[in-house]
């Protein structure tokens, strides 16, 4: 569950378009509260620029699939390889550090990774990047909520097989995932486990 009115004092950080006033929050997780940097409320995130393109701050949002996929990620190995794409506030790679896997948090928002680096402790390194530019292997690879497109659907189909052997996916019932399910099942094992969020629930992908 999430702490309400669990609130530290404002922060800032100069992303590429000014400044965006900050706080910290937690989130209770079984092993103890997880803090985290977020957008204070009320705040007006940017636009990040991509190319050509300007995308919605979707990841300043503390969404469900996250907080589902961080209470997965406590029970990572020590060690563990772990890759986290579409990162956003960095929830499940965070818990996954605190848990004492070796973790890359990528997102394409570079105020978003700022806030994972300056969230983060131990074995974390976070870098702005496409799940396409990603190089070399890992253990395993965390995502949250990423189905919400047919671009990511087929992105992810081409380049998860080359990362991991293994993948845990949370979802909360967005209408592509029945889509890519199934065609991830071609190639992959696919389970399917229910969290404790109304309707998200947890795939887990094994080659």
């Amino acid at each position: 569950m999430r702490i309400p009115g669990r609130w530290w004092p404002i922060l800032r950080t100069l992303g590429d378009h000014g400044a965006v006033d900050l706080e910290w929050d937690v989130v209770e997780l079984a092993g103890g509260r997880l803090r985290f940097l977020r957008p204070a409320p009320g705040t007006d995130v940017p636009f990040d620029e991509v190319g050509d393109e300007l995308l919605p701050p979707h990841w300043a949002q503390l969404w469900p699939s996250g907080i589902e996929l961080a209470r997965a990620a406590e029970g990572i190995a020590p060690g563990t390889r772990v890759l986290e794409i579409g990162c956003g506030l960095g929830l499940p790679s965070l818990a996954a550090a605190r848990a004492g896997a070796d973790v890359l948090a990528t997102d394409l928002s570079t105020t978003a990774v700022d806030l994972v680096r300056r969230s983060a402790s131990g074995t974390l390194r976070a870098v702005a990047h496409s799940w396409t530019e990603v190089a070399g292997r890992v253990d395993l690879v965390l995502g949250a909520d990423l189905l919400y497109g047919h671009r990511n659907v087929v992105e992810l189909l081409e380049v998860l097989p080359r990362l991991a052997p293994q993948v845990w996916l949370t979802d909360p019932g967005r209408p592509l995932a029945p889509e890519f399910l199934a065609a991830a099942a071609d190639r992959w094992t696919v389970t399917s486990h229910p969290t404790e969020a109304p309707g998200v629930t947890r795939h887990v992908l094994t080659s």
